[in-house]
């Protein structure tokens, strides 16, 4: 009887063992899951947050170029405007330029 009884608790500690031994890959295995998972979300995260940065970049762009438009327009059409003057108004512009420089500083 006292065989079967040491035979009994043997089992009962190499079963323990075994049990233990489950839990402590079970914990590795769910360890290495939850790792896996948060480097999933971090990466899902800073994905989504790439994508939003790209957009609002992408959005501010196209608003300076709106803004931009007109502005280049009446650059181009002022810049026309000058290069298109004749010879008679451009001296003329100069007569009148130098004009107000002499008269201004009042040295010539």
């Amino acid at each position: 009887m006292a065989k079967e009884a040491i035979e009994t608790v043997k089992q009962a500690e190499d079963k323990a063992k075994l049990l233990l031994q489950e839990a402590v890959q079970a914990s590795k295995y769910s360890k290495d899951e939850a790792i896996k998972a948060a480097e999933e979300g971090y990466k899902k995260i800073i994905n989504e947050a790439e994508n939003e940065a790209e957009d609002i970049k992408n959005s501010a762009r196209r608003e300076g170029d709106s803004a931009a438009q007109p502005i280049m327009e009446k650059g181009k059409q002022d810049a026309n405007v000058i290069l298109n003057l004749k010879d008679d108004e451009l001296k003329l512009a100069v007569n009148i330029i130098i004009e107000r420089i002499v008269n201004t500083n009042g040295n010539s």
